[in-house]
């Protein structure tokens, strides 16, 4: 593996944290927009939004934090699902806003019914033709939604970077033929490097040049400025939620340089291209993050010491889309 010797950083904000004991506190949208702040001060890529029953609209909640940060990332999540166009448009509004800051991590979206048919035919061969099915009708909604941004309207960076979750070959097979970043859920290094290789075979079959997609890995962190005080806690936690911490991600606890260790060995001898975190509680480990994790990449020379580039695309080092003769307007729209 010979990756750049920078990596992206980005993180996830999913409710109160990724740990199910996170303390819940009244997140507004003005909270949203603070921790978008504290992870634009930590000089991040990107951060994610997750939204659902009970939760405000993430892509609503970065339309605000887009009038309140200047280089950092924003991407929502949005349902494969509905109107192509009226999604396509949803995403190039929020490009606009934000001065060509915007992406979007499309999800999988299967009505009441399919769902529940899907989850009781899980290991099955009926099974395995469902999620086919899912996920071929998820890449002909962004063939038509992306053919959008060519036609209909036109956000400023040409196409918005799509971000597609994916753990087995299927979603690989997706991020493969129309994603820009694709995260994974490695459990260590060989994991790590294998479904880098088993990406690189399906981008490949895609038609697509290696480099073109983006493998961030993504890892749950409990931070603490020892080991013993993140162990305790970890346990705190695991008490209060009444079991382990288990995820589809791997779960790292300890001290920032414990984990700028544990990324760097993940980005040189995996093939990273970086890592999408999750916060266990926030704003606490996101803060971590921020302030201790960032320090300690920076100084190994395995993370950016400023902002070079203006637009979610530029931050990812993915080819410039835009048509001539259309710069990013880097005016903030104020609301």
């Amino acid at each position: 593996m010979s990756p750049r010797r920078n990596f992206h950083l980005a993180a996830a904000l999913d409710g109160a944290g990724s740990h199910p004991a996170a303390p819940e506190k009244p997140f507004t949208p003005e909270a949203y927009a603070r921790l978008i702040r504290a992870a634009e001060s930590g000089l991040l890529d990107f951060v994610t939004v997750e939204d659902g029953p009970g939760r405000l609209d993430s892509a609503l909640l970065l339309t605000l934090a887009a009038a309140v940060t200047d280089r950092i990332g924003l991407v929502p999540l949005g349902p494969a699902a509905g109107d192509p166009e009226a999604w396509a448009t949803r995403v190039a509004t929020l490009d606009h806003l934000s001065a060509g800051r915007a992406g979007v991590r499309p999800r999988v979206a299967a009505g009441n019914a399919e769902h529940a048919r899907l989850v009781g035919a899980l290991g099955t061969l009926e099974g395995e033709r469902l999620v086919a099915r899912l996920f071929g009708r998820a890449a002909e909604f962004l063939d038509a939604a992306t053919g959008a941004w060519g036609t209909l309207v036109h956000p400023p960076q040409g196409r918005p970077p799509l971000a597609v979750l994916a753990h087995a070959t299927v979603p690989y097979r997706l991020a493969a033929s129309h994603a820009d970043v694709v995260f994974v859920t490695p459990k260590d290094t060989a994991d790590l490097v294998a479904i880098r290789q088993e990406i690189g075979t399906l981008l490949a079959k895609a038609g697509r040049p290696a480099g073109s997609l983006r493998v961030l890995a993504d890892v749950n962190v409990v931070l603490g400025g020892s080991q013993e005080e993140a162990d305790a806690r970890r346990a705190r936690l695991d008490e209060a939620a009444g079991t382990p911490f288990t995820s589809d991600a791997a779960v790292f606890t300890g001290t920032p340089e414990r984990l700028a260790d544990l990324l760097e060995s993940w980005h040189r001898e995996g093939g990273a291209d970086g890592f999408r975190l999750r916060p266990a509680v926030l704003p606490d480990d996101l803060d971590t993050v921020a302030t201790r994790l960032v320090p300690v990449l920076q100084e190994r020379g395995l993370f950016r010491t400023a902002y070079t580039a203006r637009t979610l695309r530029g931050h990812l080092g993915l080819a410039d889309l835009r048509g001539p003769g259309s710069p990013v307007d880097e005016r903030r729209i104020p609301l």
